[in-house]
């Protein structure tokens, strides 16, 4: 793996910095509180960084600011460096993708059928459904003995679905290829090479200075403590701690071809297909998106006490990570991060003027609009709050804005428009993902009023 970085970009003028300081200040302002739990939060461009600001309480209980320099829990953005120490093993020539996990683990069920390729894309069936006491500490051996119980939730390659599983057992084929702990064989491989200084893994009793402590929140919205789950557990799926600066420095390194090959990144961005020709939302520890139309790739995470998130837009060569020492949605990781990185690509989100309906208006609204097939985004009213739900995903606040405009509270990416028939009946909604014209026309279902 070649250290060496790319020539220096022409820096930008004070001017630049100047104006996209003053959206981001604005963004962020928006979707944080002063107290409370947080955000760290940097921007680069062209790996300089344009943008760093914190907001909210590293600690809630001693109202200790947060810093752009805290340790937060990085959760499954910890899957992306797992991915590209695997592939920079298979870029060395000691494993391939092709490898079955049979290779590695002789013993483990069916392991012949499930490929490097299949764990790294979540399309191998690994199923997350064992069971382990999550506050005693868990080592290598025994999570592949726990994982190994389980059957497979589907013939490998043949569907997609999210696995933390699939990625300890990365961590696991890693240290056999290695012959090192998981965290060594990262640092050596990823994190010295990529400038990722303040990016580890800490055991549970360790003291880590700067660590800004992790929140929750109960059913009412107030803030808690989260519960106690051993940090082992996550192993190479989310266990990782890092600043926002390294994660955005992690974006950077991925695309600079002195530091990562560009075929390793073309692997990691693209989708998989699976064995009816299908694509999946994944490659290989990224999810390929976009950003107001603009093509990008990421990851998110979440953890006890944490949530984060990082983006990163080739053609602008921008980097935006995000951390967040809250679990409860309150500030939110996605949106803080899509949010600036629009404005720094200069395509920024719609801003929203909040307006108040009244009950009658609101209740005009509630019903089912239909998506595709049986999906149908179903619209409740409860306290005099809308809400959303899609089935089977959570329920989420809408707030009303001038416009009949409905977006999901603390984001304003996506959102709806309401649309009226003549007669002021409230007939279909307009759901615009990303904030992006054409919207999706999701008709009112008869009848669900």
């Amino acid at each position: 793996m070649c250290t060496a970085t790319q020539s220096p970009e022409p820096k930008h003028t004070a001017s630049e910095v100047a104006l996209f300081t003053k959206q981001a200040d604005a963004i962020v302002d928006r979707l944080t509180q002063p107290t409370g739990p947080g955000a760290s939060v940097t921007v680069t461009r062209n790996g300089q960084v344009i943008y760093q600001a914190a907001r909210g309480e590293a600690s809630v209980e001693l109202h200790v600011p947060m810093k752009p320099g805290n340790i937060l829990r990085i959760g499954s953005i910890t899957k992306t460096v797992t991915a590209a120490t695997i592939l920079t093993l298979v870029h060395q020539g000691k494993l391939s993708l092709s490898d079955p996990l049979s290779r590695f683990f002789p013993d483990f069920p069916e392991g012949s059928t499930i490929t490097i390729a299949q764990l790294l894309s979540h399309t191998a069936g690994i199923s997350d459904a064992w069971n382990a006491d999550p506050t005693q500490p868990l080592d290598t051996k025994t999570l592949v003995v726990l994982i190994a119980k389980q059957p497979l939730d589907f013939k490998p390659g043949s569907e997609w679905r999210y696995s933390n599983s699939g990625y300890m057992l990365l961590g696991a084929v890693i240290e056999k290829v290695t012959g090192k702990p998981w965290r060594d064989a990262m640092a050596e491989l990823v994190l010295a090479p990529f400038g990722m200084t303040h990016t580890d893994y800490f055991a549970d009793d360790v003291v880590v200075p700067s660590a800004a402590q992790g929140y929750s929140a109960d059913a009412t919205g107030k803030t808690t403590r989260p519960p106690f789950v051993s940090i082992t557990g996550p192993m190479t799926a989310g266990a990782l701690t890092s600043t926002s600066q390294d994660i955005a420095q992690l974006g950077d390194a991925l695309n600079n071809p002195l530091m990562f090959p560009p075929d390793l990144l073309k692997a990691m961005t693209t989708p998989a297909k699976l064995s009816d020709g299908t694509e999946a939302p994944y490659g290989y520890g990224l999810f390929p998106m976009t950003v107001r139309g603009e093509p990008a790739y990421g990851h998110n995470g979440g953890i006890e006490g944490f949530s984060s998130q990082f983006v990163y837009i080739p053609k602008a060569h921008v980097s935006v990570a995000v951390l967040v020492n809250s679990d409860a949605g309150t500030p939110s990781a996605r949106a803080i991060a899509l949010q600036l990185a629009a404005a720094a690509i200069g395509k920024p989100y719609k801003t929203f003027v909040d307006k108040k309906l009244d009950d009658k208006q609101r209740q005009a609204i509630v019903g089912n609009y239909r998506i595709d097939g049986n999906s149908v985004h179903a619209i409740t009213q409860k306290y005099g709050e809308l809400y959303v739900q899609r089935a089977p995903g959570p329920k989420r606040h809408l707030v009303s804005a001038e416009g009949d405009v409905l977006y999901y509270a603390g984001e304003g990416t996506d959102y709806f428009h309401v649309v009226k028939g003549a007669d002021g009946r409230v007939t279909a909604v307009e759901f615009f993902s990303d904030g992006m014209a054409p919207p999706r026309i999701e008709k009112r279902a008869k009848g669900s009023q």
